[in-house]
């Protein structure tokens, strides 16, 4: 009995570790300052669910109950984020529900773009999601495209012991020198 307990608190400590991991890639400052993803709440919300999405697929039925402790933990942060911001307490079960329904519909709309033989589809969907009408919006898109192929490219190379420890291998972003 005391197994479940020892691995569950492991697997929460993981997932801590994992998400501390997430939150610290997605906040690069080159994919704000390079890649010219709004450095918005929205912006932000945008490329946590990324590289969420990154992590989860790497993890395929690996690990399942590490990739839920990493949405229990990701929606609990959105939380306290949303009362920092001020939004009132019995507007917050209204707002959770609204980045529930984005979060999903990110995951879904992700699942189908890589699954697209297009390189363009997920390029299309970045530009449509997260860069809306922005001038250069078109060739951020493609370059952000690329960097989630990359990570994707990454994540599939390194054993999933890695990924559990909270190492993820960050690509390089094309253009951060200049």
């Amino acid at each position: 009995m005391l197994t479940w307990f020892t691995s569950r608190a492991e697997r929460n400590v993981n997932a801590h570790n994992l998400y501390g991991s997430i939150v610290t890639l997605s906040r690069s400052p080159a994919i704000y300052d390079v890649l010219k993803v709004p450095d918005t709440v929205e912006g932000r919300f945008e490329i946590m669910i990324l590289h969420i999405f990154a992590c989860l697929e790497r993890m395929n039925g690996e690990e399942p109950a590490l990739a839920q402790n990493i949405v229990n933990i990701f929606f609990a942060d959105m939380d306290t984020t949303s009362r920092e911001l001020g939004v009132g307490d019995m507007v917050v079960p209204k707002k959770m529900r609204a980045l529930a329904s984005i979060f999903e519909a990110r995951m879904s709309e992700y699942h189908a773009a890589v699954a697209a033989s297009n390189k363009n589809t997920l390029s299309d969907m970045l530009l449509s999601d997260i860069y809306g009408g922005e001038e250069g919006a078109p060739k951020n898109a493609k370059e952000l495209g690329r960097y989630m192929r990359k990570l994707r490219q990454n994540l599939a190379k390194k054993p999933i012991s890695d990924l559990v420890a909270g190492k993820i291998p960050a690509p390089e972003i094309v253009g951060k020198n200049k």
